[in-house]
């Protein structure tokens, strides 16, 4: 499971990396999100903190979303999670109080030895 998260958080840098430098070359580099930190009015993305199996045998990811203002703040958390060629989606209301980071997990209805043992994963954030 190590080499596995390992393996996702290299191929995501490296997608990051190239696609960064594709939108500073069309001149777009500082209007662009960078793919692993989506923003909300004061929220903001950091990352993806874990990928667990939950009680119930499910797939779980932990978000990790800051609040830069200084009053509480909310926003819907677009999480895609892509299973060999099956993508789950789920859309929660999140809500983290003024200049906290907040850890949220979103279940899946989905086994976490499907996600495990596939050949191809990612998973996709968005704040809305």
């Amino acid at each position: 499971m190590r080499r596995r998260n390992a393996l996702q958080q290299f191929g995501l840098v490296a997608a990051l990396a190239s696609t960064g430098g594709c939108a500073s070359i069309l001149g777009g580099g500082s209007e662009t999100d960078d793919g692993d930190r989506a923003r909300s009015g004061d929220l903001e993305t950091i990352g993806i903190d874990s990928i667990v199996e939950g009680e119930s045998g499910n797939l779980v990811v932990v978000v990790n979303i800051e609040n830069h203002g200084d009053s509480q703040s909310s926003a819907k958390l677009n999480v895609a999670a892509t299973i060999g060629e099956t993508v789950h989606e789920k859309t929660p209301e999140v809500t983290v109080p003024g200049g906290q980071t907040k850890g949220v997990r979103i279940p899946f209805e989905v086994e976490y030895s499907k996600y495990e043992e596939a050949s191809r994963t990612s998973i996709d954030l968005d704040l809305k």
